[in-house]
Parts: structure tokens; C-alpha cells; sequence
């Protein structure tokens, strides 16, 4: 019985002072300075409306960006087009481009490009362009959004949804549009 009574005793005096025992060291070295948070970084958003596809210029649209913007090398951009809401017209459905509409005549797709100066949209398709009717040619409104490329780290703690437009303008903390137009 002392046996266990003893043996129980430096049980409890192990488990004590793994649990209760000790000071705590002198702190560690400082870590590396990782890269910068979304504070204090910018996105931008430009709007474009009445913007219209017809054989003379090409089925595409250069897009500048306003003369006293200045976009970095690293930025990237983001196009989307605003589409008829059959749910509720009352609320804007953005969709990122690229887009494939598949009309009678075949398949069609809302495409783009940028540089450091501008975007540019364009059509393509697997049939003649010519044979579209202003619902897929006319009208359109454009936002592009442009993101700090510097934020862009190869891995993501946070995950965005690009394809959503609202989640992207929310996690940028995007205030205005500006009507480039």
C-alpha cells in the first residue's frame, strides 16, 4: 500500500510541474517582417458605359485609363460586365470576364487584355461576328478593376472569390467608382 501511496505522490509531483512549473524563458528573436496587408494599398475601380462591338473597329474597345492614374507594373486587372438580372432587376448582376455566350450561330466569348495604360475587350467566336444583333454587341457597361499586384504573395490566407464582383470591391475596401467615360 505505501508502495502505491508513494507511487502516486511522484506521479501527482511529475504532473504538477508540467502543469504549473517553470517561469517562462526570455522571448525569441523577432521574425522575419512579412509582406503588407491590404491596409494601405489601393485597388481602383473605372467605369465604362455605352460601350458598343461593330465590325468597324473590330469587335473590340480600347479602354484608357484616366490620364492622372498611374498603375504599377505589378498591379493586375480584373473586367467585368454588367448582364441583365433575371432574378431582380433591381440589383446589378457583374459577371468577370472572360464570358461564353452560345448563340444560333455558334459560340461567342467577351475577352480582354491589359497593359499598364489600358484594356482592351474584344470579341471572338467560332463564326462570323457580323451575324450577332445589338443584344450581344450594344450597350454594354464595363467595370475594370484594378488590384495591387504587390499583395499577390504566391499563397493566400484569405480566399476571394474574383468571379463575385461585390466580394472583391468589400475585401479592396473599393469606396467609389470613377466614370471614366
Amino acid at each position: 500500500m505505501k508502495n502505491i501511496a508513494y507511487f502516486s505522490l511522484i506521479i501527482l509531483a511529475i504532473i504538477q510541474s508540467c502543469t504549473f512549473g517553470g517561469q517562462d524563458g526570455e522571448p525569441g528573436p523577432v521574425g522575419p517582417v512579412g509582406p503588407p496587408g491590404v491596409d494601405g494599398q489601393e485597388a481602383f475601380v473605372f467605369e465604362y458605359i455605352d460601350l458598343t462591338f461593330s465590325s468597324s473597329n473590330d469587335y473590340s474597345l480600347l479602354l484608357e485609363y484616366p490620364s492622372d492614374f498611374q498603375m504599377l507594373e505589378s498591379d493586375k486587372v480584373l473586367v467585368y460586365f454588367l448582364y441583365p438580372n433575371p432574378a431582380n432587376d433591381e440589383i446589378d448582376l457583374w459577371r468577370l470576364l472572360p464570358q461564353t455566350e452560345f448563340t444560333n450561330f455558334g459560340t461567342l466569348v467577351y475577352n480582354y487584355d491589359f497593359t499598364m495604360f489600358d484594356t482592351v475587350l474584344f470579341l471572338y467566336s467560332n463564326f462570323d461576328l457580323n451575324l450577332l444583333d445589338a443584344s450581344y454587341t450594344d450597350n454594354w457597361i464595363a467595370r475594370v478593376v484594378v488590384i495591387p499586384g504587390q499583395l499577390q504573395t504566391g499563397r493566400s490566407v484569405e480566399s476571394i472569390d474574383y468571379e463575385n464582383y461585390q466580394e472583391v470591391i468589400e475585401y479592396y475596401n473599393i469606396k467609389s467608382v470613377t466614370s471614366v467615360n
